[in-house]
Parts: C-alpha cells; sequence; structure tokens
C-alpha cells in the first residue's frame, strides 16, 4: 500500500525547488527519506474527481507566498488533510507577510536563502532542514484515494465470498477475509470480539505477527459509550481538511448534535497506556443491537481517513450480518431437528395405537352395524389423513428439492390410486403434457386435491384435471370437481392451516398452496359446477405437449 510519504514542492522558483530538494535529502537518512515531488501552481487548477491530485501522497507540503497568492492553489492545500503540514518558505520574514500567509492556509513560515545550501555537519543549522523533521513523520501510513477504491473491491470480494459461507465455513472464511483485508491496508491486528453476556470474546482474529487476544469488558473498549450508539472510535482521531469544520478534539465526538449509526467518535477517551498507537474499532449491530466490536490495530503511528474507516465499517457490517444469517441458519437447522423429533413421536406414539384400532375395527366389521362401522372407519381414515398432513409439514415444510420435467397424466393417476375413494372417478386430459416441478411434491399436491374432493363432494365424486390452453402454450393445470363447490364465506381462509369442514384434516390445502408457492406458482379457486382449483405456472414451468 503506498504511504504518504512524499514531500512536494509547490511553487514555480527554482531556486527554492533546489533548495527544498536538498533539505528533504539532508534531513533523513535512508531508508525513511521521503521522496521528492513538484507541483506547478498551474497542474493545480481544478480537475476532474477521478482524475489523481499531485498532492495525494504527500505527507508536507513546502510552498512560497506567491504560490498561494493562487485561489487553486490555497483550495487545494485547504483540502489536504490536516496532518500534511504546509510550510512557506520566505527570504525576509515580517510579521505582515506572515499574517497573510497563515491566513491563506500555512502553518508554518521558515525564512530559507534560495542561493545558499547550509552545512548539516554541525557547524550551522539550516532552518529548513529543522522544520521539516519537526513538522513532518514521512512514515506515516494513511491510504490515499487509489487504496481506498482498491480496498472497496476487495470488500466486494469479501462480501461474495461470505454471503455464499456455510455455517461450517464461518471461521475460516472470516479469517480469510480479515487476512486479506489486514494485508491490504498494512494493519498489524484484526480482532472480531462477540458479546458473551459478561465480556466480549474474541472469537476470530488475524495477525501479521503473533497475537493472542484476551477477553474485554465492555468498559475496556476505547469510547464504550460511543459504541453503544454505534459509532466508530477511531485513534488517532480523524482530521477534516484544513478548511473543514468537522475536526474531532479530545472533548468528544465530531458533533454534539448526536451522530447517526456509522458515525465516527473522534477522541478516544481512557485510551491507556500500552494500547496500540492507532486502532479503529467498528460496531458489530444487528437488528439494532449490539453484538460485537470489529478491532483494527496497528503498531505504528497512523493517520485514518473517514473513506478508510467507512470501508472498515462495511467489512463489519459485512461480519455483522454473515454472523447474524448463520445464527438464523442454526436456528432453522435446530427447528428442523426439533420437528424431526415430533415426527417421530407422531410416528410412533400415534400410528403404533391407530393401527392397533384399525385391526380391532376389521375384527368387528361384522358384528356392528354397517352404518356405525362406515362412521368408525371414517374417523379411522381421517386420523390418517391427519398424521400423514402433520408429517408431510414436519418433515418437509415449503421445501422443494430438484425439479425435472414431469409427465401430468401418470403423476396424477399414481396420486390418485392413494386415495381411498373405489365409487368416484379421475379424469385425466390427454393435453396435460409435462411440467417443471419436484415429482414427489406434485404428487402430494395433487393426492391433497383429490382428497379434498372426496371429502366434500362425496364418495361417488367425479374429478377431472385439465390444461387451460393445451399444448405448449398452456399456462396451467386445474383440478375440478361437481361437488358442491367453495362456500363463499369460506374462500379467504380456504388455504390456512387448521381450516376444515367436512372432517378434513384442515391441513390438506395448506399444504396445496405451500406446494405451490415453493414452485412459484399461483393457486387459485372458484366455483363451475363444483370446486376448481386453478394452478398457473410461470413461463420457465410451462406445460408442455407429452
Amino acid at each position: 500500500m503506498p504511504r504518504r510519504s512524499a514531500v512536494v514542492y509547490v511553487g514555480d522558483d527554482t531556486n527554492v525547488r533546489r533548495r527544498v530538494r536538498e533539505a528533504v535529502a539532508d534531513a533523513w537518512s535512508a531508508p525513511r527519506t521521503p521522496e521528492y515531488g513538484v507541483a506547478a501552481p498551474a497542474a493545480l487548477a481544478p480537475v476532474a474527481e477521478e482524475e489523481r491530485s499531485p498532492l495525494a501522497d504527500a505527507c508536507g507540503i513546502v510552498t512560497t507566498a506567491d504560490a498561494l497568492a493562487s485561489g487553486d492553489v490555497r483550495r487545494r492545500l485547504a483540502a489536504t488533510p490536516e496532518s500534511v503540514p504546509v510550510i512557506v518558505a520566505v527570504e525576509e520574514p515580517g510579521v505582515e507577510l506572515t499574517r497573510t500567509v497563515i491566513d491563506a492556509g500555512a502553518d508554518d513560515v521558515v525564512r530559507v536563502d534560495p542561493n545558499e545550501r547550509a552545512e548539516t555537519d554541525g557547524s550551522c543549522t539550516d532552518s529548513l532542514v529543522e522544520r521539516l523533521r519537526d513538522a513532518i513523520e514521512p512514515a506515516l501510513t494513511r491510504l490515499g484515494a487509489d487504496d481506498v477504491v482498491r480496498l472497496r473491491e476487495a470488500l466486494l470480494d469479501a462480501g461474495t465470498t461470505l454471503m455464499s459461507t456455510r455455517s461450517d465455513e464461518v471461521e475460516t472464511k472470516i479469517v480469510w477475509t480479515m487476512e486479506q483485508v489486514g494485508r491490504q491496508v498494512e494493519v498489524d491486528r484484526i480482532i472480531c470480539y462477540l458479546d458473551a453476556g459478561d465480556a466480549f470474546e474474541p472469537a476470530y482474529h488475524w495477525s501479521s505477527g503473533n497475537c493472542d487476544p484476551g477477553s474485554k469488558s465492555y468498559a475496556e473498549f476505547p469510547g464504550p459509550e460511543a459504541l453503544s450508539t454505534f459509532e466508530n472510535v477511531v485513534r488517532p482521531p480523524i482530521s477534516a481538511g484544513k478548511s473543514g469544520d468537522a475536526t474531532p478534539t479530545d472533548e468528544g465526538p465530531l458533533s454534539d448534535t448526536g451522530s447517526p449509526p456509522g458515525a465516527n467518535a473522534g477522541s478516544v477517551p481512557g485510551a491507556g497506556d500500552g494500547a496500540p498507537p492507532a486502532t479503529v474499532h467498528v460496531p458489530l449491530v444487528s437488528d439494532w443491537e449490539l453484538i460485537g466490536v470489529l478491532a483494527l490495530e496497528t503498531d505504528e503511528p497512523r493517520a485514518w481517513t473517514e473513506d478508510e474507516v467507512a470501508a472498515y465499517r462495511t467489512f463489519g457490517d459485512l461480519i455483522a450480518h454473515t454472523l447474524a444469517r448463520n445464527e438464523r441458519r442454526l436456528e432453522l437447522r435446530r427447528q428442523t431437528e426439533r420437528l424431526e423429533q415430533f415426527s417421530a413421536v407422531v410416528s410412533h406414539d400415534l400410528r403404533n395405537p391407530l393401527n392397533v384400532l384399525s385391526g380391532y375395527l376389521d375384527l368387528v366389521e361384522d358384528d356392528v352395524a354397517r352404518a356405525e362401522y362406515e362412521a368408525m372407519e371414517r374417523a379411522v381414515h381421517r386420523m390418517e389423513t391427519l398424521i400423514e398432513d402433520l408429517l408431510m409439514l414436519a418433515k418437509r415444510g415449503d421445501a422443494i428439492d430438484e425439479t425435472e420435467s414431469v409427465p401430468v397424466a401418470s403423476l396424477a393417476e399414481g396420486a390418485w390410486d392413494c386415495v381411498r375413494a373405489p365409487k368416484a372417478t379421475l379424469t385425466v386430459g390427454d393435453d396435460v403434457g409435462h411440467v417443471e416441478a419436484d415429482p414427489e411434491r406434485l404428487r402430494q399436491l395433487f393426492e391433497n386435491l383429490f382428497r379434498n374432493a372426496v371429502d366434500h363432494g362425496g364418495p361417488d365424486v367425479n374429478i377431472e384435471v385439465g390444461t387451460d390452453g393445451g399444448g405448449s402454450g398452456a399456462r396451467g393445470l386445474y383440478v375440478a370437481d361437481d361437488g358442491p363447490g367453495v362456500p363463499p364465506d369460506a374462500r379467504d381462509s380456504l388455504f390456512d392451516s387448521g381450516f376444515s369442514t367436512a372432517g378434513s384434516s384442515g391441513l390438506g390445502l395448506a399444504i396445496v398452496d405451500r406446494i405451490a408457492d415453493a414452485h412459484g406458482w399461483v393457486l387459485e379457486v372458484r366455483n363451475d359446477g363444483g370446486a376448481v382449483f386453478e394452478l398457473t405456472f410461470g413461463a420457465e414451468t410451462a406445460a408442455a405437449p407429452a
């Protein structure tokens, strides 16, 4: 990552330019010697936003009073970070001249004779060399605009990686992403602390060296009050441009008017001895609750920028979203396990007694009146249907497996074979063709619609399966019967779980609706000489001829 490690001379005076170059060479020994750059005042005229500024890598700027007379120069200097000093070289400093250049945006004034070079072997002192040494830290890391663009691109890739993470990959993917970000922006450590109730535990971390982070109480974080209001906490504080008026101070955050989530708290109250000299702490927020803190730390001085910290906030949001998503996934898995346990209970504790009851019913068939026997048989059959529907919901829910081109006629006839209705009839149209569906779930859909028709239309009901257009242009299928139809006051709640009439389980049509919805189909009901259930497909699942 490039550092802000260039001393830039802004001006047209060639003698001053030479003196600045010589002073830069004398002020520092290798490898700390910064680069030396020159920018003519004309080069600081307004440019397109995407063009790189000649001052983008400057850790210090030396200019002249003549150059400061240019409005373009003053505007560019005003936009530089507060940590980049501007030194004005003058031949004869005076009170009025000093006041003028300071008002124009300079930080310091130094007397420079452009025609001489002072010795630095101890025989005399070069004031420009001294001022450069005192004011400029060439090794100070600061991300430039290009670095932030690359960081954002890396975070886009990280987002793709984290969003596709399986539960067993969460730790690996988060740590891998931390490493990619950490190495790119040259921080020494990235630690993800998660709220464990009485402390924040280091759940995931990456370090360029050895790192064994321990747990922290909430109060041990820098700026806990700011974190509690979802603000970033930055040390040292972010400095605005020289003309900005939102520079954080040691008194608190950027403003005392209240900061929105994602704002930066300026100072770090109580940053104790031994703490890393530069840190960013980003709150991890899920459903408006603080679930953890993402800490980025460096062991060397660092100047953070607003855009850089905003990118770290995005990184924290990605991690928080990944953790919340994984927690929801684990909760769904736990729910599935509970449903499977429920299914086992239903299968064993309900089906076994029902099988015993059905067996005794067969034994007494000849000993009771026919009407009484059929009533008991219907009750047993209803219980069997209810258990099957409960098991179907518990095991499958709304899920569908792989879809394929399914022959509608043979699938419907197979479902009809599972329905106990010897006096009822099923007619399947010749043009129903194929449909893209999960065959097992479509079979369940037909089976439940057929049972519903028998329950409400009577034992001798006639059922028809057809298409609304036939051929490759078909938009869907229908299942119709010649029963009494659907009561008008029942249509709004017909597909709700638990709604039942005529002794049905109350789950069959709810299952039909869920299966249709899982396929992306629209299920509607109307009356036309009986009940008509219509399935409307999307273009990708439209019925095709056999």
